[in-house]
């Protein structure tokens, strides 16, 4: 019996490997336009329809995406070329400010784990703008780079690029706060025992009305900081008190008003527990200007004492120096860069690739004027 001739491959599936081809070759990075219905016809040699077809595939499975009046955009991260310094590839480093020694701080870090590994970092901030983050993201895959280290902006918009990033399985490692629904690694302090030891310090110093004061907006670094508050006067045998607990607005400015009008209420706080030290010094700000004002007289540390976070290199240097839960920020960045070179080179010494790989770095308290345990 003669043997049937094989079929013949439908024209548009052959489309479709073609472009598929193109698309997993690299030959478009991310969030490309690709070429338009007509380019493709006379590229092809085929109708429209079939075009449209093809395409259609392509974004069912997630490849493509096809805006009206704008064009059909890649959604897909395939292998990119890696930007290179001296046949080394390069990090980059976004993060959403800079406005003290904090992010700096991580910064050098960074560099010398990518310095011994004869590395570049490319550095990037985007004004605390989700969308600027987007195209910062954007950005580093399409300019090539190894890998990223992101501090996010904030800790609940999961973006479409980092998802697909993560799904790729592009080097990524986040410092200081996790995403929400986001699963990779991530590098950060004990903010909880940081939280912890804070509070507990301010109890062995005879307060029990502690204020907790924070962002409206809380990353995830913030709540476990306000969680380890909580733990600590619960083992006190301390009722909470959700009128302790204050927000106030903190970007681009901390709205100053707003903390001197809760100063300034009835029954006031003999204790701050403040998220960070930034609101530490808008603690200190407030205080003098309702000195000033005349409205409430209040002293630090005597009618007040206050602790923060962070350990800002200005934290040491103010008329009272602020009592402060010290970060080790060097050494964040420095895990997280030795983290992303171990997924970017996995024969990196000391840096494991494969899993997921959650850091947490101890704290240290520092003991200084502004919560009334020493005198100078």
């Amino acid at each position: 019996m003669d043997s049937k001739p094989p079929l013949k491959e439908p024209l548009y599936q052959r489309i479709y490997n073609a472009l598929r081809q193109r698309i997993d070759a690299g030959e478009w990075v991310y969030e490309a336009i690709l070429p338009t219905e007509n380019e493709l016809c006379e590229t092809y040699q085929i109708s429209r329809g079939t075009v449209r077809l093809v395409m259609a595939e392509l974004e069912r499975e997630g490849l493509v995406r096809r805006e009206r009046g704008r064009g059909t955009f890649l959604t897909h991260v395939g292998p990119q070329k890696s930007a290179q310094t001296n046949g080394h590839p390069t990090i980059s480093f976004i993060v959403p400010y800079v406005r003290d020694s904090f992010v700096s701080s991580i910064l050098l870090g960074v560099e010398s784990a990518a310095r011994i590994n004869g590395c570049a970092v490319v550095f990037n901030h985007v004004e605390n703008d989700v969308d600027k983050q987007e195209i910062a993201l954007r950005r580093a895959v399409q300019r090539g780079a190894g890998g990223i280290i992101l501090y996010p902006v904030n800790s609940k918009d999961a973006s479409p690029i980092l998802s697909e990033l993560i799904q790729q399985r592009f080097p990524l490692v986040l410092v200081d706060r996790y995403i929400r629904g986001l699963y990779t690694d991530f590098v950060a302090s004990d903010n909880f025992g940081g939280g912890l030891i804070a509070t507990q310090h301010l109890l062995s110093l005879g307060h029990h009305r502690i204020a907790f004061l924070s962002w409206k907006e809380m990353a995830t670094t913030m709540e476990h900081r306000r969680a380890g508050y909580r733990q600590a006067l619960q083992e006190a045998g301390m009722e909470l008190d959700p009128g302790l607990e204050w927000e106030v607005k903190g970007y681009p400015e901390i709205d100053q008003e707003e903390l001197e009008k809760k100063l300034a209420q009835p029954n006031p706080p003999t204790a701050i527990f403040a998220a960070n030290d930034q609101l530490a010094l808008a603690v200190q700000r407030a205080v003098r200007s309702l000195t000033v004002k005349n409205t409430v007289k209040l002293s630090i540390p005597d009618d007040l004492a206050l602790v923060g976070f962070d350990n800002l290199d200005i934290s040491a240097h103010v008329e009272i120096p602020i009592t402060t839960v010290a970060q080790p920020t060097f050494e964040i960045g420095r895990l997280a860069g030795e983290l992303l070179l171990g997924k970017i080179k996995p024969a990196v010494p000391s840096a494991e690739s494969g899993p997921i790989q959650i850091r947490i770095l101890p704290v240290q308290l520092i003991v200084r004027r502004s919560c009334g345990a020493i005198n100078q």
